[in-house]
């Protein structure tokens, strides 16, 4: 079984210190990816413009692979605010509008966990969830 790791996609930086996507035996995993531009800064606006770009990114990374939208299974989304949570599900009914495709929603925490532990994301120079 060989692997394969791709470290660009089209319209994305090179410089990533980790693989955009890893896969093996047809089964493909891609990277947190936020909404950043081709330079790999990460470019703010509304909730549905971040959504959209960060989707448009991985979309992007998913055709570097040789893999469609029509193969992505499952998505985890990470909120900076909860409260956005509908209008992750506005953007989302129209994305798929014939699949039920999985999705796990989650708020990003930084700081201490509940269990007094330190969360392990990071977040970019600008303050917003980083990958």
């Amino acid at each position: 079984m060989g692997i394969t790791l791709l470290a660009s996609a089209l319209g994305l930086p090179t410089t990533f210190p980790f693989s955009l996507v890893g896969a093996a035996d047809g089964i493909c995993f891609i990277s947190g990816m936020p909404s950043v531009d081709a330079d790999g800064s990460f470019a703010s606006g509304t909730f549905e413009e971040e959504t959209e770009r960060a989707w448009r990114n991985v979309v992007s990374i998913a055709d570097a692979a040789g893999y469609s939208v029509e193969e992505i299974l499952y998505v985890q989304c990470l909120f900076g605010d909860i409260g956005d949570y509908s209008a992750l599900n506005d953007w989302w009914r129209p994305s798929f509008p014939t699949s039920r495709r999985r999705r796990r929603a989650s708020p990003f925490r930084r700081g201490p966990s509940r269990s007094g532990r330190r969360s392990s994301s990071r977040r970019s120079p600008g303050g917003e969830p980083g990958a």
